[in-house]
């Protein structure tokens, strides 16, 4: 019965999100097909070193203001700053940048978006769990565009965006869901349930390792998470989008403005 009710709400989710792309402008270009097919595709050089280096600065001036409404995670790794684009113009020019408005028409029809930008640093500490908090999904049903951008250089100690690809596909979820491997609905998993969805599924594991200033499109319907980090920090920016209103426990990360 489970199964039902989540296949009838994933129809439905088909549904909506078909007739938003057949009504909008949206495009079908490489970009695009990638992100379908897989859930993720990089951009490299999108922002340039200096740049790259003036928004480190400010997220740095950011997390160190008594004014900042500040998330930190329990082991202090992982610095949080939600909706910065409402508080400073260089990081809502990355949020309303018009490739990735682009990239978030062509694979959800959404022209209109509520959305944030978070702008994070996340510091190696032991027993850190990395970004995010071990693997999930930001939702079991919707499939939902999220672009990510380095701003430092990120090899696989430094925490880097880890995805299943092909784990954001409908078909996929559902295998998974027959075969045991996770409950209807499911949208954070442990190791173990990863290493034997892994295994099951023939999966592997994604690393986005990169260069400052490259950026990452992915659909975060599928499994994913921030490795934990063991040396140095990362600074990332992360695009939030939803076509609906923005999800209540976000609300109270909002920033005052001045």
């Amino acid at each position: 019965m489970r199964v039902l009710v989540i296949f009838i709400k994933e129809l439905v989710e088909s549904l909506i999100r078909s007739f938003k792309l057949l009504f909008s402008r949206a495009e079908n270009n490489n970009i695009n097909a990638i992100l379908k097919e897989t859930g993720f595709v990089k951009i490299d050089g999108f922002y340039t070193k200096e740049e790259c280096m003036k928004l480190r600065d400010k997220i740095d001036h950011y997390i160190e203001s008594e004014n900042t409404n500040l998330w930190v995670d329990d082991s202090g790794a992982d610095h949080r700053v939600y909706f910065i684009n409402e508080i400073d113009d260089e990081f809502n020019k990355f949020y309303e940048h018009p490739q990735i408005r682009e990239g978030l028409l062509n694979y959800t029809g959404c022209s209109e978006p509520s959305g944030m930008l978070l702008a994070a640093r996340i510091d190696e500490k032991k027993g850190n769990l990395g970004s995010g908090g071990g693997w999930h999904r930001d939702s079991p049903i919707r499939h939902q565009f999220k672009a990510v951008c380095y701003l430092s250089d990120v090899d696989t100690n430094h925490g880097p965006f880890q995805y299943i690809k092909g784990s954001h596909c409908k078909l996929d979820v559902f295998i998974a869901y027959l075969l045991g491997v996770f409950k209807t609905g499911q949208y954070r998993f442990t190791e173990k349930e990863i290493e034997k969805y892994l295994k099951k599924r023939s999966k592997e594991i994604t690393e986005f390792t990169a260069k400052e200033g490259a950026v990452a499109f992915s659909d975060t319907k599928g499994i994913h998470r921030g490795k934990p980090i063991s040396e140095g920090c990362r600074y990332v920016l992360f695009c939030y989008f939803w076509s609906g209103s923005i999800p209540l426990h976000f609300e109270k990360l909002r920033q005052n403005k001045k």
